[in-house]
């Protein structure tokens, strides 16, 4: 037996004795238990006995335990209530499931000593409801003996009663906190700080991504900030840089008004605007973002009546006064996602920041090259393309590849001050001398939400680093090209050092999107059961499967404790502040997903981060600031022994390698799924075998203008919460036969994507010289299909979920509606 299993036997499981009503798993600090409570007459009757003591805590049975519920499966129809909580059907399941012999199987297995139980432990041995349930079966058995067992019984009365749904939509405490105090007022402890070594032990919710405080070498100004008026200040500062500093001049608003030229079009279409953010996969900005149509003045008409597209910006000069440039803001081409809803937008201001699984890097490349507009449009790929060479190998729309573009930094940018110091060895020789020349090149990526920053100790797939390590999150912030190279490096340190604090107090201001439509709040009370007490290692089907490192084996084990019943439970979480925080990096041998982007964050690549920057390095005996070394020097110390260079304050992760559990707010809005978007709905990640191998999302075409339909009434899929795809097969993929399928083996790789999945994972630069085909037919819409056979893309792992049966799994995903 694991230590996971003999320390949290007790709350293994949750469900079918445990689903819903309005018994609250606890109080507040309490033990799980409902508390303790007192008042009220001593009921005198084995009938007021129940009606005042039991039936609260038995209506967590009754909703699993009813007809056509998830408990109505052959080992749960011994308890079995036909119309909620009653009396009579309590005691004809206790005869059904052998009395008390000698203790009954009903408090065996609300309680965790009878294992397996999906319903969980939601009754301690040493609790009020385990005592009054107890007492309720000793009456069955003795009926005479009733009155003086039900008067020996003491005062335990269920605890205030706390509901199985609700969700703070992943508000971050400051933001909750400081919306009704003045500016003087303390900031709460932020929850992530918690997330240390030693946090929430032995309980159901398991933690190993941690918390690093990065600014201890820095001065006063940087740290965090510790008052509501300073988080305010930083968080207003955030969004206008997003809105009006991080954006670069890229056209004229002329030039943007005459794309249309290279589409094939005769004129400007009048849904020029639609059309526009369907070909390129932008979307609508949450904010007034007005550009000048043909003919106008901006500064005649505030900044013009046409509207830009989220990713896109009109400039101003410095005065304030309208350029009739348009800028590009580079965090929105992959944090820049939406979802149509209603003739509008289902995300607004406050949702800013979701995924965007839709932006078409190589659509975009191609309509600005030297050929856009002729024949050879589509057929050549434009390599000279600022935003394709820093997301190298791209294949599909909506895929972005952050990590080689950060190697890119690293080989081109000094380690120490950010100017120009370009050296391939960085990134291949170690401690050890040269190493890691091969290693994978992962350009499948799918971009996680903003809102969830506030309850993730770490950021990134793998968890890489502390999310207090704020620095990178403005890596793709320099402002002009021209200023990102420099030789010494001090405007892109300055700017990063000017705007990184107030980005990340902006993204705690975000929150979750509501979910738009009708939910089934009885289904989804018995999601959230089996959500946050299912020990998924409990079911045969999981035998061999490699266990978690620690927690319950449930879904909140990974990702966290959301409902208010099992937040305020001390054997789910130390303190209910940490509601919603998710902290477990799981070992690529349990998580079993797609290893390639994690393979690509090479061993040599985590060390030298650790001596960069980014890392934080200030407080290291052996920092030098840039400005006060010799610039031979400064060349010359980013290959020096490790010993010998900087030692961040905050490192990349080593320990544990594989990847991290995300936050599961909003994640109805995030498909698709996995860190790879391989899986187009939740249905699938958590049923491997309904996973296609290749598929496409629903298409919108407009003449010759075509991309992904993101209008949840046509191409949203509600039951299985994701994107309503189609199955293809090789032949279905647009482009030559031989290239896209294998005559010895169809469901294989192609011999040429075998060729090119062995150059990726040998060399990753290799990206930058695609086989291609894009000389046959129609090829370039090729980028419209997942194929998971492509190095990176593989749609395999989280397999432990198969073990749910429909209706749990049909639970669970109305649950996850509602966070």
């Amino acid at each position: 037996m694991t230590s996971r299993r003999s320390g949290l036997l007790m709350v293994a499981g949750w469900t079918l004795a445990a689903c819903s009503g309005n018994y609250s798993g606890s109080t507040p600090g309490g033990d799980g238990d409902g508390g303790n409570g007192g008042g009220g007459p001593q009921p005198r009757t084995m009938e007021a006995f129940f009606e005042q003591r039991v039936q609260t805590a038995i209506a967590i049975c009754a909703s699993c335990h009813a007809p056509g519920n998830v408990a109505d499966v052959e080992d749960g129809r011994d308890l079995m209530f036909m119309d909620g909580p009653s009396l009579a059907d309590l005691q004809a399941s206790w005869e059904r499931l052998g009395g008390n012999n000698p203790t009954s199987r009903i408090l065996l297995m609300a309680s965790g000593q009878e294992t397996p139980h999906s319903g969980g432990a939601h009754w301690a041995e040493d609790g009020a409801a385990y005592r009054n349930v107890e007492t309720l079966l000793g009456c069955f058995e003795n009926p005479d003996g009733c009155p003086e067992r039900i008067a020996g019984g003491g005062d335990d009365e269920p605890g205030e009663a706390l509901p199985l749904l609700g969700s703070k939509h992943a508000r971050h405490v400051w933001a909750t906190f400081c919306a009704d105090q003045p500016d003087d007022a303390p900031l709460p402890t932020d929850p992530r700080t918690r997330i240390v070594p030693g946090a929430n032990p032995d309980r159901a919710v398991f933690y190993n991504a941690e918390w690093e405080n990065c600014r201890a070498g820095l001065p006063e100004d940087k740290q965090a900030p510790e008052t509501c008026g300073e988080y305010r200040a930083l968080r207003d500062k955030g969004l206008d840089f997003l809105k009006n500093e991080l954006p670069v001049a890229a056209m004229s608003a002329q030039e943007f008004n005459n794309t249309w030229e290279v589409w094939g079009l005769d004129e400007r279409p009048a849904n020029f605007e639609a059309l526009y953010r369907l070909r390129y996969g932008l979307n609508r900005a949450p904010f007034d973002n007005p550009y000048p149509l043909p003919g106008e003045d901006p500064n005649a008409s505030d900044g013009g009546s046409g509207q830009l597209p989220l990713g896109l910006r009109q400039l101003r000069d410095d005065s304030g006064n309208w350029t009739g440039q348009i800028g590009t803001a580079a965090c929105f081409q992959c944090h820049g996602g939406g979802l149509a809803a209603d003739g509008g937008s289902a995300l607004g201001l406050s949702n800013l920041g979701v995924g965007n699984s839709n932006y078409d890097v190589l659509q975009d490349a191609q309509d600005r090259s030297l050929w856009a507009g002729t024949p050879l449009s589509g057929q050549l790929p434009n390599v000279l393309d600022v935003n394709s060479l820093f997301n190298i190998g791209i294949k599909q729309r909506g895929q972005n590849n952050a990590v080689g573009a950060f190697e890119i930094l690293i080989t081109v940018l000094d380690l120490d001050s950010l100017g120009l110091n370009p050296n391939p060895l960085k990134t291949v020789v170690g401690q050890s001398g040269v190493a890691d020349i091969a290693h994978p090149l992962s350009h499948t990526q799918d971009t996680p939400p903003w809102w969830n920053m506030g309850s993730r100790p770490r950021k990134f797939f793998d968890a890489g680093v502390s999310n207090d390590s704020t620095r990178i999150i403005m890596a793709a912030g320099p402002g002009e090209f021209n200023e990102l190279i420099s030789a010494d490096g001090k405007y892109y340190r300055d700017r990063i050092a000017e705007y990184d604090q107030a980005l990340s107090a902006f993204f705690l201001s975000l929150e979750s999107p509501a979910y738009p439509g009708g939910i089934d709040t009885a289904l989804a009370e018995q999601g959230a059961v089996l959500f946050h007490g299912l020990d998924l290692w409990s079911r045969d089907g999981n035998a061999e499967h490699p266990e978690p490192l620690g927690g319950n084996g449930s879904c909140a084990s990974c990702h966290g404790a959301y409902s208010p019943r099992y937040v305020h439970d001390d054997r789910y979480l130390e303190d209910p502040a940490l509601e919603g925080v998710a902290g477990h990096i799981s070992p690529l041998e349990v998580i079993g997903t797609d290893r390639a982007r994690s393979d690509m964050l090479t061993p040599t690549l985590r060390e030298r981060w650790d001596t960069t920057f980014w890392a934080f390095p200030e407080g290291s005996e052996n920092y030098i600031p840039p400005e006060d070394k010799p610039a031979a020097l400064e060349l010359a110390d980013d290959m020096y022994p490790l010993a010998q260079r900087p030692s961040g304050a905050c490192g990349w992760e080593k320990d544990v390698i594989g990847y991290q559990a995300p936050p599961l707010y909003g994640v109805w809005a995030t498909a698709p799924y996995f860190h790879n978007g391989s899986v187009p709905t939740i249905e699938q990640v958590l049923d491997s075998e309904q996973r296609p191998a290749i598929w496409q999302r629903r298409l919108r075409d407009e003449g010759p203008v075509k991309g992904f339909d993101l209008r949840m009434e046509t191409a949203y899929d509600r039951q299985r919460l994701g994107w309503e795809h189609d199955e293809l097969g090789c032949a279905d993929i647009p482009g030559n036969y031989l290239y896209n399928c294998n005559p010895l083996f169809r469901e294989g790789a192609s011999l040429v994507q075998l060729t090119e999945n062995l150059l990726n994972n040998a060399i990753g630069l290799s990206g930058l010289v695609p086989l291609s085909d894009l000389l046959a037919v129609g090829a370039f819409d090729k980028r419209l299909v997942y194929d998971t056979r492509i190095l990176g893309n593989g749609n395999g792992g989280h397999s432990f979920t198969d073990v749910l049966t429909e209706p749990e799994r049909r639970a669970i995903i109305e649950y996850l509606k509602t966070l």
